[in-house]
């Protein structure tokens, strides 16, 4: 009735909020966010960015791959909308991971690619699939893991990651997230072919478990290997990058194959081939690490490879203290690098000579005879201190000659160091016997090498010639065919990869 009073209760607005979208889908076990929010956008027929991410936060996913590691804004924006917790949104993507490099992202990482092509793009949302684990799902979706560009195989099935459509041929990818295509991971984003109905290749133990390995200690920033014990995540990137190129660069495809078939038949694994994918490249580094360092050299003389040395001037790029690491790691491994315990016996001498460093480039200014005024002056450098390696190149000599002077030096005294060897000369007819004798081998037997024509010499007359001289008798009077020396190998320089 018109004035009659009515009790009304004032009720307080409670905080104004985003409305959460009228959507459930909620994530699977292992998901990329990635593949979350395409499925999540999926029935709204709009791109994730536009539907989820306001104007500020579409601004901090300028960075194609920024649900790898999404800023908290944009954690906070994806919450709000979906009603998914941000600890669960955190969870898909790699957050939580030790921030140490781009490796993940990179296309190709450890593939046959990185090394044969130019610096390829960083953002390329390059994936694998496990068509087992698509066949399984009741709704497909992707897995974090599939996304890491290095990841080889599925370690609930034993299968090598399919990388490449086996109908149009091209890579698979993730599709961008401000794409309004309808998605489907069991599909092909090129030509809709059904990715659950691939062939699949099964990967050694050893392969799995590496892959264990190296996805722990991404998370924990450092990695566990039997072999060399526990190394940083940076150190192990650059010593796998060593020991692939190894197998990649500047080496013949005969050798490869050669080399291939001892991992297919020690790893009891399907054919490598020639292919450019990350399950052959993590199943080498795996043959490689089983029996370090064993391995290591039967790759090096299958594939005519050169010396670790010469392996790591292709990478110039490389942070010092990472450098000193795998060099110390490649050089304890390698035979022809292990110095013997005594092989500065010569220290002991330069370091006790009685002439001081600037004595000795005093003597070699009054000095008139070329030869000794260059050995004192190197002599002089060394006895300062300087490394033997940074004296020759200062003398404009190799190491091994500055070497030699040292330990003549070393044996008898200083004049020892500063005289060149006396060699004694043969008589014409000791010289015509040696010819006689060099022609008379048969042509078909291995050819000689100097020293034996030396040790003939000696032998025969008593008379020491020089390694030179007998190189030229048997280049002159041998019956084998001349060979062209062989231009030295070029050193192929490995893309830089930041």
């Amino acid at each position: 009735m018109p004035g009659e009073l009515f009790a009304v209760e004032l009720i307080e607005p409670g905080p104004a909020g985003p409305p959460v979208l009228p959507a459930s889908v909620v994530p699977l076990p292992e998901e990329a966010l990635a593949s979350w929010l395409l499925r999540y956008a999926a029935p709204f027929g709009i791109a994730p960015e536009p539907l989820l991410l306001g104007d500020a936060e579409a601004a901090l996913a300028a960075d194609p791959d920024w649900w790898r590691n999404p800023d908290p804004l944009i954690v906070a924006a994806i919450a709000g909308a979906t009603g998914i917790s941000a600890n669960v949104i955190l969870a898909m993507s790699f957050a939580s991971w030790c921030e140490l490099g781009r490796d993940d992202g990179v296309p190709d990482r450890f593939a046959r690619q990185r090394f044969i092509s130019p610096k390829p793009l960083l953002r390329a949302r390059h994936i694998g699939i496990c068509p087992a684990c698509l066949s399984d799902d009741e709704e497909p979706y992707i897995r974090r893991d599939w996304t890491l560009t290095w990841a080889a195989c599925c370690s609930i099935h034993r299968t090598a990651l399919v990388r490449v459509c086996p109908e149009c041929g091209g890579k698979l990818r993730l599709r961008s997230l401000k794409s309004r295509e309808f998605f489907t991971a069991d599909r092909c984003g090129r030509c809709s072919a059904h990715l659950a109905c691939v062939p699949v290749r099964l990967v050694p133990e050893a392969v799995v478990e590496l892959q264990r390995r190296l996805i722990q200690g991404r998370v924990a920033g450092e990695i566990v290997l039997p072999e060399l014990g526990v190394i940083s995540w940076p150190v192990a990137v650059a010593l796998f990058d060593a020991l692939l190129g190894i197998v990649w660069l500047d080496t013949r495809p005969k050798s490869r194959e050669q080399f291939f078939a001892r991992i297919e038949k020690d790893l009891c694994c399907d054919p490598l081939g020639d292919a450019a994918d990350s399950a052959a490249a993590i199943t080498i580094l795996a043959w490689m690490l089983e029996d370090w360092p064993n391995h290591m050299h039967v790759a090096t003389a299958t594939l005519r490879a050169v010396r670790p040395r010469r392996q790591m001037q292709r990478w110039p790029h490389l942070v010092p203290e990472v450098r000193s690491k795998i060099e110390r790691i490649l050089f304890s491994a390698w035979p022809d690098e292990r110095h013997p315990q005594n092989r500065a016996w010569w220290r002991e001498w330069i370091d006790t000579l009685p002439e001081t460093g600037a004595e000795l480039r005093r003597q070699a200014a009054c000095e008139r005879i070329p030869h000794r005024r260059a050995r004192l002056l190197a002599l002089a450098d060394v006895r300062d201190g300087m490394p033997v390696e940074a004296a020759a190149e200062v003398a404009q000599i190799i190491p091994r000659t500055l070497y030699n002077w040292l330990r003549h030096g070393a044996e008898g005294g200083l004049d020892a160091a500063l005289e060149r060897p006396r060699w004694e000369y043969l008589t014409e007819l000791q010289t015509k016997e040696l010819i006689d004798w060099i022609a008379a081998t048969p042509p078909n037997g291995p050819r000689w090498r100097c020293n034996r024509v030396a040790n003939e010499a000696v032998r025969r007359f008593g008379v020491e010639i020089t390694a030179h001289v007998a190189a030229r008798l048997l280049r002159r009077y041998g019956p084998w065919p001349r060979h062209r020396p062989k231009p030295k190998r070029r050193l192929t320089v490995a893309p830089v990869y930041d």
